[in-house]
């Protein structure tokens, strides 16, 4: 079946389609990387799939489906990148990128490819190290007068 008769047949009609009021339609399928609900980026009516996904260790999993994929066999059909957590941003972008249009897979979704890579390493990074935080200090005539109200509340002397 082609993939533009897949897409009639599913663009109204699936469990993975999330409607919000009035504004764009989403979709929470596999492979499908910027979870929009169009033709494009469809994980369901495209036969070249490619899903970028954080894996339980923190690290990210680039899994694609074969070209020349037969429809029974399901798990075959796959093949799977993973990349350990402490592999960096700039490498993980670009095995995104050569997975996707660097082996002539499919060219039209590098950018989202390197995108979401990007924003997976940057999520496991930042989990790993949370950024710190120091008190704001004050400055000029407020910090004087904060310091020597301090000064007076640790004077007084309390009597039982």
């Amino acid at each position: 079946m082609s993939a533009d008769l897949q897409w009639l047949l599913v663009r109204k009609w699936n469990s993975f389609q999330v409607k919000g009021g009035n504004g764009p339609s989403f979709s929470k399928e596999k492979g499908n990387l910027l979870n929009k609900h169009s033709h494009k980026y469809s994980g369901l009516a495209n036969s070249k799939v490619i899903n970028i996904y954080a894996n339980p260790e923190g690290g990210i999993t680039v899994t694609k489906v074969k070209a020349d994929a037969k429809p029974n066999q399901v798990a075959s059909a796959r093949t799977h990148v993973n990349l350990r957590k402490s592999t960096g941003p700039r490498r993980a972008n670009k095995i995104a990128a050569a997975e996707t249009a660097g082996k002539g897979y499919r060219a039209d979704l590098r950018k989202v490819a390197v995108a979401r890579a990007s924003a997976l390493s940057r999520a496991a990074t930042r989990t790993a190290n949370p950024p710190k935080s120091y008190p704001t200090k004050q400055r000029g005539p407020n910090a004087k007068k904060a310091t020597s109200a301090s000064k007076k509340e640790d004077d007084v002397i309390e009597l039982d």
